[in-house]
C-alpha cells in the first residue's frame, strides 16, 4: 500500500510516536531479507531517513504482511 504524506509532518510524527512500519521492525524480517521473499528496498528504515522528498511530499510504502515483533 502506498500513501503520499507531507514529509516534514510525517517525520515529526514518526519520531514523536516512535512509529514502527519498516522491515527492521517486522517479525518476518530475518537477517537482511524477508522470510516471505518480498522485495524490501522500499520498506527499509534507511529509505525514510535518507529520502530527499520532492515538494515536501513523501510516499510511504507499507507491506501487507507486516507484523510487529
Amino acid at each position: 500500500m502506498r500513501i503520499r504524506v507531507d514529509s516534514s509532518h510525517f517525520h515529526a510524527q514518526r519520531l514523536r510516536y516512535d512509529l514502527r512500519f519498516c522491515c527492521e521492525d517486522c517479525a518476518h524480517f530475518i537477517g537482511e531479507r524477508c522470510a516471505h521473499f518480498w522485495p524490501s528496498e522500499e520498506h527499509r528504515r534507511a529509505r525514510y531517513e535518507e529520502t530527499k522528498e520532492k515538494d515536501g511530499v513523501l510516499e510511504l510504502v507499507f507491506c501487507k504482511e507486516f507484523e510487529l515483533r
